[in-house]
């Protein structure tokens, strides 16, 4: 029997009821926030809790200080505003205080000290959104960013971003930024040269400045790729840069060279000394950008319930010209409904020859000779394997023959290349001791490789 669930309520419609949680300690960086705070809760038609946390609660001369804040704030924009006292340390207090589901964002200045962890840990700003649930925008210069509210001037904004979940968070949230006014975007990402160069097989020196034009062409089609995906829109630019140093280091005086007014990164929700061990950007860009940063968590949940369906327009499928094999280049095709592109391949070894023989010893312009007639035998087949109706469902096909020693390697560093949304193979789906004796490109692909592979069965007899 089959029944029918309805959909729950969308988190985005709980979210925009929330209201902004801003910390203060009566500093002038801590005003300048809060008028922050103040215009994007106007803007979202949210309330504004303005909060002051201390080890000793209690303080009369803080909750004065408080209620005059909330007054002066109350006085420059026509919203709701409550005020609360809050007893610990700011950090632990705020982010305690925004695990509260009516909180849609923390806002906080950029120069609150906690002494003497802070030289250890970070400033109470910097603690705050590195373990915050919400997004935390850390406000170092609060004009560019009240100037874009009140709809004078776009928002100057550069992404980092690395092709994690972690990053496609941060990159999914400035669609919340946009709804607000215009931003003029940059989406960066600083690669490790040996990294990508293992990656996608490509050999050789490795440069000290840039990378290889094969790699730079890959890493920035992808960049655009996912940016597009995740932003709906192709106005952003893309920032790819190799760089042999901290990553966070380098994403700082890019966005110092593009005058950002802010910095948009996401983060691990790293806890005690988890924190300590584990290399953050988010914590670097935290410490060194001289600009606003915008921290945008990656938790659980999110990561589980709040995934878009990802389109599928680029699925690479690899045949060993077996009837196992070419069983699965139909499936490939019927991955793309909306049409794409599908890249068939075949492995060949650099040594093989006609009628399964091999070389041996140096190659002879004989030799060589021979070789290249199973290579065009090979792209002859895989051209005989392109179904009739691909066209008519608007599906463009490129074929290519790899020469390479080990077929998975082979797969795996050209689905990278090729940019696959899927790859699509064919598999005994032995398991066990026949796996062993046996072994398995498929198996091997996937060890190799996170990208989505879909594995065809041979059919039932």
């Amino acid at each position: 029997m089959r029944t029918k669930t309805k959909a729950s309520p969308s988190r985005r419609s709980a979210t925009e009821s929330a209201g902004v949680l801003c910390g203060t300690d009566f500093t002038e960086n801590a005003r300048a926030a809060a008028e922050v705070a103040a215009l994007l809760a106007q803007h979202w038609n949210v309330s504004l809790t303005l909060a002051h946390a201390s080890p000793v609660p209690g303080w009369p001369s803080a909750r004065k200080a408080l209620g005059k804040e909330a007054a002066r704030i109350r006085s420059l924009a026509p919203i709701k505003i409550e005020s609360e006292m809050l007893d610990g340390d700011p950090d632990e207090a705020l982010v305690a205080r925004a695990e509260k589901p009516s909180t849609r964002m923390v806002v906080v200045s950029s120069l609150g000290r906690r002494s003497p962890a802070r030289w250890f840990l970070g400033s109470v700003s910097e603690r705050t959104a590195e373990r915050a649930p919400i997004p935390t925008l850390v406000v170092r210069s609060a004009a560019p960013i009240n100037a874009w509210i009140r709809g004078e001037r776009p928002l100057k904004v550069v992404i980092a971003f690395n092709f994690t979940a972690t990053s496609d968070s941060a990159l999914r949230w400035v669609n919340e930024l946009r709804r607000i006014g215009p931003c003029e975007l940059v989406v960066a990402h600083v690669d490790w040269p040996p990294e990508q160069a293992s990656r996608l097989g490509v050999t050789g020196h490795m440069r000290l400045v840039g990378n290889p034009p094969e790699v730079q062409t890959v890493l920035v089609r992808d960049l655009k790729a996912r940016a597009t995906e995740l932003l709906g829109t192709t106005e952003f630019r893309a920032r790819v840069e190799a760089n042999w140093g901290r990553p966070d280091i380098r994403l700082a005086d890019i966005a110092s060279e593009e005058q950002a007014d802010l910095v948009v990164v996401g983060s691990h929700q790293y806890s005690g000394f988890e924190r300590l061990w584990q290399t953050s950007v988010s914590r670097g860009l935290l410490h060194r950008a001289t600009m606003s940063v915008v921290v945008v968590p990656t938790r659980t949940e999110q990561r589980h319930g709040d995934k878009a369906i990802p389109w599928v327009w680029r699925v690479l499928v690899s045949t060993d010209f077996s009837e196992l094999g070419d069983h699965a280049i139909p499936h490939a095709y019927a991955a793309l409904p909306q049409g794409g592109v599908v890249k068939l391949v075949h492995v060949v070894d650099p040594y093989a020859l006609p009628n399964g023989e091999y070389v041996q010893g140096f190659k002879t312009t004989k030799l060589e000779a021979q070789h290249r007639k199973l290579v065009e035998a090979a792209l002859h087949k895989l051209r005989a394997l392109i179904p009739p109706e691909a066209d008519e469902r608007g599906i463009s096909t490129e074929i290519e023959v790899i020469e390479h020693g080990n077929p998975a390697t082979a797969i795996a560093k050209e689905a990278e290349r090729f940019g696959a949304d899927l790859i699509c193979l064919g598999t005994h789906g032995r398991s066990g001791l026949s796996k062993t004796l046996f072994g398995s490109t498929a198996q091997a692909v996937l060890a190799a490789i996170r990208r989505p592979v879909l594995l065809i069965k041979p059919p039932a007899v």
